[in-house]
């Protein structure tokens, strides 16, 4: 039986984003207390919604740690697939000459 051993390719990015990285991992206990302030005030409030809002936003962000999450992803949202480019998508369109454009559909009665 053979393993396949995967390594983990080295994340290189630019020293200002290195340094707000560190600074953001240094105040993140602090602005999570603050978030769960903001949820409750707003629960308080009786705005119900955008506390709920908050709250799913909360638990689809949990980092996972790992490989192991607290919370399992939302069922909603597409699995990331680790082989698939992670940039934006831009999808273009193309039109070729001497082809008859599609025929519409008749209108419904």
């Amino acid at each position: 039986m053979s393993q396949t051993l995967t390594t983990k390719t080295p994340t290189i990015h630019f020293p200002a984003v290195r340094k707000a990285r560190e600074a953001l991992k240094e105040k993140a206990h602090e602005l999570l207390q603050e978030y769960l302030v903001a949820l409750r005030m707003a629960a308080a409030s009786g705005e119900y919604e955008a506390a709920l809002r908050g709250y799913q936003w909360l638990l689809d962000h949990v980092p996972a740690e790992d490989g192991q999450r607290l919370i399992d992803r939302s069922v909603d949202k597409d699995a990331i697939d680790p082989g698939s480019p992670r940039g934006p998508q831009i999808q273009i369109g193309i039109r070729l000459g001497g082809v008859q454009e599609p025929k519409a559909l008749p209108e419904v009665i």
